[in-house]
């Protein structure tokens, strides 16, 4: 690498890092704002009505914490200023070494990546979710044959819950002992992890509290129709382990087969990003890849249904 080179990967990183400064200024002064009017407003409305009480949904503040929350990504601001620290001193390693074109190329890769293990663990929260609700539902109706009381069966069914339903367990726990209606915070949990069946409990506990109907027919249906898609996911899963695994192989070899080629061949290399037609070329290729993605990944999605 030549010394111009070096000299510009330098001022780009002071660049990146006086940007990086600057944001967590700025991020650190809209918290302490955020929480200056979060105590001027609980003085004001202290005696607000118990309908609107914050009890009333899971306290997600904001779209970032909705989306951690969602995925169980537990991260702290330093590991946030972390992360976007190493992004923005790659992306200045590549543009002062490679250009713009790879830079953008190399912003892509990382949002693909972020977006995937996002994915993944927010599936993965939802399968948790729709694994273990049967059990719970199941525990709930233990505990009321067991003479105990709706609200306290429903504290005892959640206890034992995995961590992923530790924010509902521990809103219902609070609400139960404020005597506070408990049936919303059912609504939020399905609304933010996309489970319809929770919604179906939440008008069941509405119903119930009040018209005094009984909850075990409506629960038991629920546990029993869960325990029947379960073993149909399970079913379908295995028949068409060969076709996904077919299709993940042909998504992630051209990626893999590119990249090893730019990292081993210099002239490939110097080609692709030095030649207005390797830019060409890339960008075509990239669209293609893209787009040949989405196809695969319908055709999984429509795997069974035809």
């Amino acid at each position: 690498m030549s010394a111009e080179a070096l000299l510009a990967a330098a001022r780009m990183l002071g660049l990146l890092a006086l940007f990086v400064i600057a944001a967590q200024c700025l991020l650190m002064h809209r918290r302490r704002q955020k929480k200056m009017h979060e105590a001027v407003g609980a003085r004001l409305f202290r005696h607000r009505d118990v309908e609107q009480d914050s009890t009333e949904n899971l306290l997600i503040s904001g779209r970032l914490e909705e989306l951690l929350v969602k995925a169980g990504i537990r991260v702290t601001q330093g590991g946030l200023t972390m992360l976007a620290v190493a992004v923005l001193l790659s992306c200045g390693i590549i543009l002062a070494t490679y250009g713009v074109l790879a830079t953008l190329l190399a912003l892509a890769v990382w949002g693909v990546l972020g977006w995937a293990f996002w994915n993944f663990r927010y599936q993965r929260q939802r399968r948790t979710i729709f694994e273990n609700l049967p059990t719970i539902i199941d525990n709930v109706l233990r505990n009321m044959d067991a003479g105990r009381s709706l609200d306290q069966a429903m504290i005892d069914g959640l206890k034992d819950a995995p961590a992923v339903f530790a924010p509902l367990s521990f809103r219902v726990r609070s609400a139960v002992e404020a005597g506070r209606d408990y049936a919303g915070l059912f609504d939020s949990y399905a609304q933010l992890y996309q489970v319809p069946p929770l919604v179906l409990v939440a008008v069941t506990l509405r119903t119930t509290s009040r018209f005094g109907a009984s909850v075990r027919p409506v629960l038991g249906q629920v546990s029993d129709s869960l325990r029947s898609q379960q073993e149909m996911r399970r079913e379908f899963m295995a028949a068409t382990a060969e076709t996904r695994m077919t299709a993940s192989v042909f998504a992630a070899v051209p990626v893999l087969l590119s990249v090893y080629m730019i990292a081993t061949s210099d002239t490939y290399r110097e080609v692709l990003f030095g030649t207005d037609a390797g830019k060409m070329m890339l960008i075509v290729a990239a669209s293609l890849q893209a787009l040949g993605m989405l196809v695969i990944f319908r055709m999984i999605q429509g795997v069974g249904r035809g």
